[in-house]
């Protein structure tokens, strides 16, 4: 089989450390990339400023993510 008879848990691990770093970035730098550069104007109708991530669903998926991912190691190491 691709991947061996553990792909499905690499692949939850991978997904759950994706959600909690993902939400975690986004709680650090809320602006992201988004940088203005070399003075380009923005697209017509962009909103003036980025909504803020909210604190209390970023908190819930960073806690869903760590679950995941310890879950996945507990598989893999308890065979």
């Amino acid at each position: 089989m691709l991947g061996g008879p553990d792909i499905m848990t690499f692949l939850l691990m991978a997904l759950g450390g994706a959600l909690a770093v993902g939400n975690i970035a986004a709680l650090i730098n809320p602006d992201g990339p988004r940088q203005r550069r070399g003075g380009i104007p923005p697209p017509p109708g962009a909103p003036d400023e980025r909504p803020r991530p909210k604190k209390g669903r970023s908190a819930v998926m960073i806690a869903v993510g760590a679950v995941i991912v310890i879950w996945a190691i507990a598989s893999l190491i308890g065979g």
